[in-house]
């Protein structure tokens, strides 16, 4: 966490940490997107084949099905076991419309997000870059008498700990 903060203030990795911030509403986005789709199929299969298939049996298995469809997993040899052919053939489609729909919102979607979000901060990074910068001057300002125990690394405090008190008390 300590180099996560420290790297803020790297002129060239700082503004892509807060780039990557700020993608995070847009991936929390594609995921509301991706729930959605996936409770609306998963309705849509149930109500079609849960007599005739195991796999569409409850909503709960029916979700599983279209998410393992939607992550490439899927059988569309399934939909053979149904009695009826309109039926088949529906199910079908209906496994090809998930397949083709999921891969648009996971390749198309998602890329086109990120690059945006990517091209709407680019052009300002040197910016984000100097108001973190100014944000956290003070916080972070280097102490003459504690700089060193501040700035240690995680196995270097454990030697210095024994002399933090000493050092409190000399300043």
């Amino acid at each position: 966490m300590r180099i996560a903060v420290f790297l803020q203030y790297n002129e060239s990795i700082g503004p892509l940490i807060k780039i990557v911030g700020k993608m995070q509403q847009d991936f929390f986005n594609f995921v509301i997107l991706y729930c959605l789709m996936t409770i609306m199929f998963g309705i849509v299969g149930n109500i079609n084949f849960i007599y005739d298939l195991t796999e569409f049996e409850g909503m709960f298995e029916s979700i599983l099905t279209v998410i393992d469809a939607s992550l490439g997993n899927y059988d569309i040899t399934i939909f053979d076991k149904i009695d009826s052919g309109g039926m088949a053939v529906f199910g079908k489609v209906y496994m090809i419309s998930i397949i083709v729909m999921f891969n648009i919102l996971l390749m198309n979607l998602v890329i086109a997000i990120l690059a945006n979000t990517y091209s709407e901060f680019e052009s300002g990074s040197t910016g984000l870059y100097l108001s973190k910068i100014l944000s956290t001057r003070d916080e972070v300002e280097y102490d003459q008498n504690y700089g060193a125990f501040l700035s240690a690394m995680p196995p270097i405090n454990i030697l210095q700990f024994p002399f933090i008190a000493p050092a409190m008390s000399m300043r």
